[in-house]
């Protein structure tokens, strides 16, 4: 038998070379999947388990907007109802003058891009109540028309509501 072949400097055999980079893919897997198993493993409970989500609604506020307006005569009057409460409990709406005037008619109608419950009155005006709405209606914005009459000279009026 001869010398052994020298093989300093050439590249291992085929086989152990193949067995290094098998064993070098699966280190590599081994760094990438077992945290992002760990990862799925931790994330599975808060993604099986019940969310409680809890809401609070702060009520809104119930007013009217009207511009000035002077009654002489009959005129109507554009006037604003926003009932953003969320109770259903009605409210009145009264006109305040320095001299009587008498409600000759009242329209409304839901403000844009309002969802409303139009008011229902439980009863017609008298002295200086325009509108009693009655409980679960006047809900939301509404836009009403007052027609008032002055009895006597140019009457300065507001409105307010409770």
């Amino acid at each position: 038998m001869g010398p052994a072949p020298d093989t300093r400097g050439s590249s291992p055999p085929t086989g152990v070379a193949n067995r290094k980079v098998g064993i070098q893919y699966e280190s590599m897997l081994r760094r990438i999947l077992i945290p992002a198993l760990a990862a799925l493993v931790l994330a599975a409970p808060a993604g099986a388990g019940t969310i409680i989500v809890k809401l609070t609604f702060v009520p809104g506020k119930l007013a009217v907007k009207s511009a000035p307006a002077t009654i002489a005569g009959t005129r109507q009057v554009p006037v604003t109802i926003a009932d953003g409460r969320g109770s259903g409990d009605g409210w009145t709406l009264k006109v305040n003058s320095a001299k009587p005037v008498l409600v000759v008619g009242i329209t409304a109608r839901c403000a844009a891009n309002s969802t409303c419950t139009l008011p229902t009155a439980t009863s017609g005006p008298a002295a200086n109540v325009v509108l009693r709405a009655a409980r679960d209606s006047g809900m939301g914005v509404m836009n009403l028309v007052v027609t008032l009459a002055a009895q006597s000279g140019d009457t300065p009026v507001s409105f307010s509501i409770s």
